[in-house]
C-alpha cells in the first residue's frame, strides 16, 4: 500500500532536494517533535535565521514531512512502500536514507502517540435480558404487550464496567438485530477485510 500525498505535500517534499542531509535530519527531528508535542513556532523561527529561509517554507515543509511520517504509521508501511510512496518526488537516495531512517527508527512511537488522539470507545462485556408481558387490564382487556428489558454492559479499557438499563418492544429489537447482522455481513467482505488488516 502506498500513500497518496496531495499537490502540496510533493512540492514541499521535492524542496528537499535542494538542501543538504544534516539540514532534512533536523526537518525530521522538529516534525517528530511536532508529532508528540504540537506546533513551536520558536523553532521555526530559530531554523529560518540560521538556514535563510522564509518561516513559513519551514513551517510547510515540516507539515509535509509530519503528515508523511504520520500517516506511514497510520498504515505500518514497510520499507518498499514507503519507497514507492516518494518514488514520484524522485529524491535523492541519500535523502531517501535519512527520511526512511527517522520513519523506521520512530514508527511506534509515533502510532502510540496517534492512538492517544483516537476517541476511546466503550466495548461490550456481556448482555443480560428479560421478557415481560403484561397479559391484561382493565381498560385493554386480554391485549399482550411484551417488552424486553436489557442490561448492556460495557467497558472502557481497565476502567470499572458500565450498566446500561434499556427497554425495548420486539418489533425494535428485530429491526435491531438485522442491523447488526447487516453490517457483521458487510465487514465480512473481501475490501473491509483489506481495510482493517491496514489499520491495525
Amino acid at each position: 500500500m502506498i500513500i497518496e500525498l496531495d499537490n502540496t505535500h510533493k512540492q514541499d517534499l521535492s524542496s528537499l532536494r535542494s538542501l543538504s542531509v544534516e539540514v532534512i535530519n533536523e526537518f525530521c527531528k522538529i516534525a517528530l517533535e511536532f508529532i508528540k508535542k504540537g506546533s513551536n513556532k520558536k523553532l521555526y523561527i530559530g531554523a529560518s535565521q540560521k538556514l535563510n529561509i522564509a518561516a513559513d517554507k519551514i513551517e510547510s515543509l515540516v507539515d509535509s514531512i509530519t503528515y508523511l511520517f504520520s500517516e506511514s504509521s497510520r498504515f505500518m508501511l514497510n520499507e518498499n512502500d514507503f519507497n514507492d510512496t516518494l518514488a514520484p518526488i524522485k529524491l535523492s537516495d541519500e535523502i531517501l536514507e535519512v527520511l526512511r531512517e527517522s520513519y523506521f527508527d520512530n514508527r511506534k512511537e509515533i502510532r502510540n502517540t496517534l492512538q492517544e488522539f483516537y476517541p476511546h470507545l466503550d466495548h461490550y462485556q456481556n448482555l443480560e435480558w428479560r421478557l415481560d408481558t403484561q397479559i391484561a387490564n382493565r381498560s385493554l382487556g386480554s391485549s399482550i404487550n411484551p417488552i424486553y428489558l436489557l442490561k448492556l454492559i460495557t467497558k472502557c479499557g481497565s476502567d470499572k464496567p458500565i450498566e446500561h438499563l434499556l427497554q425495548t418492544d420486539p418489533n425494535n429489537l428485530k429491526h435491531l438485530c438485522n442491523e447488526l447482522e447487516s453490517a457483521l455481513n458487510e465487514i465480512r467482505t473481501y475490501e473491509n477485510r483489506l481495510i482493517i488488516r491496514n489499520i491495525k
